[in-house]
């Protein structure tokens, strides 16, 4: 069985190429994690600006326990962030 599909909250940059974002999350053991996806996995807020803006990335959602969710991002790492980061669509 697939994994459901989710949102993430997470900060979002302009990257170095037209077509994807740069996205950061921090996760559950107090490390920031920054990766890429393409601009169609994401929805930010606001246009992005140098400084981010708030939005989210789309995840495949691996687990969703009660304090901490684990993810796939789109660049194929396996993070673990606080469940109230995660949305399952």
């Amino acid at each position: 069985m697939a994994a459901p599909h989710g949102q993430m909250e997470c900060k979002l940059y302009p990257s170095a190429f037209s077509g994807e974002v740069v996205f950061q999350v921090d996760t559950k053991i107090g490390q920031s994690y920054e990766g890429v996806a393409p601009k169609h996995y994401v929805q930010p807020n606001t246009q992005l600006t140098k400084e981010g803006v708030n939005g989210q990335v789309k995840v495949r959602v691996l687990d969703n326990g009660a304090n901490e969710a684990r993810v796939s991002v789109p660049d194929g790492q396996i993070l673990t962030v606080s469940a109230d980061k995660v949305h399952e669509t």
